[in-house]
């Protein structure tokens, strides 16, 4: 199925084996890098992505043998990396860690199965339509890619701690400057980077590659163009996973996965000339790297906005989850009310069911809608179990569910399966939330997670009291600073 060819069959496991090896590696590289051992991380990485590999074509001739060594290469490398931590165990409290780490790292995982399927598809797209030729074209072209964007990947490991540190510091204009700055530069170095290759490719290429070089130029001048806007998402990458809850470069990434399944679905059913890959690969390319232009000048002026107003003026949308003409939420309206009295702006939309996947689903498009229009700090919703799971998967911005008591303590819910999937899904939303109230101590004893992380108002819904708690962990939510209960 991969290689359309049953001799190459037994490439296949080494491949495999291969694919867990660079899994273990990122894991290792990752928390390496978190614990701030960045030496022994760059040398892993050194030993993974370029000696071992390097080693292993040219110790043997044979493709097989080559692909076993790399792979038991990249998996053993890894693990005798972080040997002496798990050997020696991890010390400490360390759950809620793991928790965040899981929380911000789990919703992301689409994304990045997606920028792999992006360098990887057009290879075996085109080894069905033009051969194994042409596909080795596409695959190095893919490669120069991955380089070009290498050369961005400090710009990414350095904005993302300075990104999140200031934010945490209230440092709107002067990280608004910084974003603008780093924009400039990595454009305008990522369009040299392109000119360069393309008017030395040729040479370059035969450089590298020998008398074989002259046929890999055609392919690779096409591929290379999208090195201008995969260059800009690797460089701006970080700022958008710093700032925004969600994961923005997935939704970006899916949507450019997305252009490139299109495009080759049309050369696998239409007769296409052999550079079409390249060209549905660029397009990709070109919607992945506008895509973090626009988040990236968002963010850029939505930074602005906050130098400017301050951390004191808010922003909010109350999802409110009972029709407009509803009277059950009347004490979450009239602290709607007070929230607006203590200086913030408030916006109410109202769920028009709870029950109907249909109406859901138009209720989500009406929430995104308004919250574009809108533009919220924070998104408030004073109710778990639909209404938060509905909101944390409808908002980009981040949302502060509060817990008050039949959506977490489901013992008086009649029903069999209402009781236990209401539950769960106020556990989910718990799971994904920016924020998390409670009204008493016992509501917070009934999470399953992130207890330690609730901010606990005991004070009555729609009194001054907890209208003034309930703006305060909306104001340190939305400014990225933590909240004491």
């Amino acid at each position: 199925m991969l290689f359309d060819n049953p001799d190459d069959a037994p490439l296949v496991t080494p491949i495999a084996l291969m694919v867990v090896g660079v899994a273990l590696h990122g894991m290792a590289y990752g928390y390496l890098r978190g614990r701030g051992a960045i030496g022994m991380a760059n040398a892993l990485q050194l030993m993974v992505l370029a000696i071992g590999p390097c080693i292993a074509f040219a110790a043997f001739e044979s493709m097989l043998r080559s692909l076993w060594i790399t792979a038991a290469w990249w998996v053993l490398s890894p693990l005798l990396s972080i040997l002496p931590d798990l050997l020696k165990g991890v010390q400490g409290p360390i759950g809620r860690h793991r928790a965040e780490l899981l929380r911000y790292g789990l919703p992301r995982v689409p994304g990045d199965i997606a920028l792999g399927a992006l360098l990887t598809v057009p290879g075996y797209v085109a080894l069905r339509t033009h051969g194994l030729g042409l596909s080795g074209e596409v695959g190095f072209g893919a490669t120069l890619l991955n380089i070009a964007a290498a050369v961005f990947s400090p710009v990414a490991l350095l904005m993302l701690p300075s990104a999140a540190g200031q934010l945490a510091r209230g440092q709107h204009a002067k990280l608004a400057d910084a974003v603008a700055r780093a924009s400039r530069l990595i454009l305008f170095a990522s369009i040299a980077l392109v000119l360069g290759f393309e008017l030395l490719s040729a040479p370059l290429l035969r450089l590298y590659l020998g008398e074989s070089g002259d046929a890999y130029v055609g392919m690779s001048r096409i591929v290379f163009i999208g090195a201008l806007p995969f260059a800009y998402f690797n460089g701006m990458r970080s700022l958008l996973d710093a700032y925004f809850r969600t994961p923005r470069n997935g939704i970006n990434l899916l949507r450019s996965f997305g252009i490139l399944l299109a495009g080759s679905a049309i050369h696998l059913l239409v007769p296409t000339p052999w550079y079409t890959m390249g060209i549905v690969l660029v397009a990709a390319m070109a919607y992945l790297g506008y895509a973090t232009w626009r988040d990236a000048a968002f963010v850029e002026e939505e930074l602005r906005r906050l130098g400017a107003q301050g951390s004191k003026a808010l922003r909010v949308v109350m999802v409110v989850p009972e029709h407009e003409a509803g009277v059950v939420y009347d004490a979450e309206r009239a602290e709607a009310r007070k929230l607006e009295r203590l200086g913030a702006r408030v916006g109410l939309f109202h769920l028009n069911s709870r029950t109907s996947a249909l109406r859901l689903l138009r209720d989500r498009q009406r929430l995104k809608r308004m919250i574009r229009r809108e533009r919220p700090d924070a998104v408030l919703v004073p109710y778990g179990s639909v209404a938060g799971l509905f909101t944390v998967l409808a908002s980009a911005q981040p949302v502060v569910v509060v817990f008050a008591g039949d959506d977490l303590d489901r013992r008086d819910v009649p029903g069999l399966a209402r009781p236990w999937l209401g539950g769960l899904f106020s556990q989910l939303a718990a799971f994904f939330a920016a924020g998390i109230v409670c009204r008493s101590d016992a509501m917070r004893e009934l999470l399953w997670w992130r207890a330690s992380e609730v901010f606990v108002i005991e004070a009555e819904t729609g009194s001054d009291e907890a209208a003034r708690s309930v703006l305060e962990h909306l104001r340190a939510v939305a400014m990225h600073q933590p909240a004491e209960s």
